[in-house]
């Protein structure tokens, strides 16, 4: 049975993927990978599965079609010397550490092309180099039906994930969003012509992380758009287009759509800030940064950032300051009233150099339990600490609030 396995074993070291794998990209830095490959198998024997990430999870990894009755790890041959030539390594010789790009390795003497030129060391004490990005599988397997058959091989890896990023050009009612999947590929492993689906939502993943590469391309602008889909308690973007994910990261536009939109001034304390809000009508947006833009795209304005956006919920961009906006907030009585309560009262002044009037909201927050006990003008209860103002702001001029609050710890 041993010589049978070992027989079986070199015919089945060269597998084909048939056409392009499946990908299923979390943004925790998370895929699931599904391809079929074509083997020849025997009663029972053992399957060599190579470009594997070397970040794979093993515990998922399935075999469809065949009883698997082991899974075993191997590393490729570049981690002995000879098989690092080419790669940046560090060797430690004489109690000195060296860095360079290995160009030869024969028994103990190194040849190393660094900063300073070529190195040859005679003999080392430690040689460091980077992990293996990718490694090969073999799975012992059991099946009923010998022969030709192609196989659904299944796996988690880390190193593949996706990112969303959004493009908004400003109209004189609308904007336009464009959604961009960064799409990033850190295992070492290229994938071709992939069907490609984006998760989005917070998904609890085992435990470890992945690491973010250098970008490498940029997918064309006019991509067809994909739609969402419930799957689970997240949703997919299904992209429509097969894609080529080599290792780095890939843009691909995955959502387009038009939003009216409603700009406003917002004071807090500090600065006066441009808010642009919208309600979200269309789909649901994966968290991400939005970009803005005005005239056409031709000048960027600021930049925020959101989160899970279901339909139906309102958005608040805050991109910038108002140039010709400035806001003061003073305190102009305190006084304690007993039994760990207190009076405030504030005055709040907007003052705007604009050649057009303008309406500016005033957020007020409080601590702890409170009541407003006077105010100059009408206020709107956001949460359970917070209030609106709404101040009418005269071209060239400036605008009041006054507003009395008596709270307690």
């Amino acid at each position: 049975m041993r010589m049978a396995w070992v027989a079986f074993l070199i015919g089945a070291m060269a597998t084909q993927v048939l056409g392009g794998p499946h990908l299923v990209l979390y943004s925790q830095g998370l895929a699931l990978v599904e391809e079929t490959r074509s083997f020849e198998l025997s009663t029972e024997g053992t399957l060599r599965l190579d470009r594997i990430p070397h970040q794979v999870l093993l515990d998922s990894l399935t075999l469809d079609g065949v009883t698997v009755l082991s899974l075993v790890s191997t590393l490729p041959n570049r981690i002995t010397p000879d098989g690092l030539i080419g790669e940046i390594v560090q060797v430690v010789s004489g109690g000195e550490t060296i860095k360079g790009r290995l160009i030869s390795a024969n028994e103990d003497v190194l040849v190393l092309a660094t900063d300073a030129g070529l190195v040859t060391l005679n003999g080392y004490q430690k040689l460091i180099a980077p992990l293996p990005e990718r490694k090969s599988v073999e799975v012992a397997y059991r099946t009923e039906e010998p022969g030709t058959r192609e196989l659904l091989l299944r796996y988690l890896t880390r190193g593949l994930s996706w990112q969303a990023h959004y493009r908004a050009v400003l109209g004189e009612d609308d904007f336009t969003l464009v959604g961009l999947a960064e799409l990033r590929n850190d295992t070492g492993v290229g994938y071709s012509g992939a069907r490609v689906d984006l998760i989005a939502g917070q998904v609890y993943t085992p435990a470890g992380a992945g690491v973010t590469p250098v970008v490498r391309a940029l997918a064309p602008s006019m991509a067809p758009e994909a739609r969402p889909s419930q799957a689970y308690e997240y949703h997919r973007y299904s992209l429509p287009q097969a894609v080529d994910l080599p290792p780095g990261t890939v843009f691909v536009p995955y959502l387009v759509t038009s939003l009216p939109y409603e700009r406003v001034y917002r004071f807090r304390g500090g600065p006066v800030e441009t808010v642009l809000k919208f309600v979200n009508s269309d789909s649901p947006l994966p968290a991400g940064e939005v970009t803005v833009y005005d005239e056409g795209g031709s000048l960027f304005i600021g930049s925020a950032s959101i989160g899970h956006t279901p339909v139906g919920e309102e958005v608040a961009l805050t991109i910038g300051v108002a140039f010709d906006l400035t806001g003061e907030r003073t305190q102009v009585f305190h006084v304690g009233l007993g039994e760990d309560l207190y009076r405030d009262t504030y005055r709040v002044v907007i003052r705007s150099a604009k050649d057009e009037p303008v309406v500016v909201e005033d957020w007020e927050t409080f601590s702890g339990s409170w009541q407003i006990t006077h105010s100059s003008l009408p206020f709107e209860q956001v949460d359970a600490h917070t209030v609106k103002f709404l101040l009418e702001v005269p071209a060239g001029g400036e605008a009041e609030l006054t507003y009395t609050v008596e709270w307690r710890y």
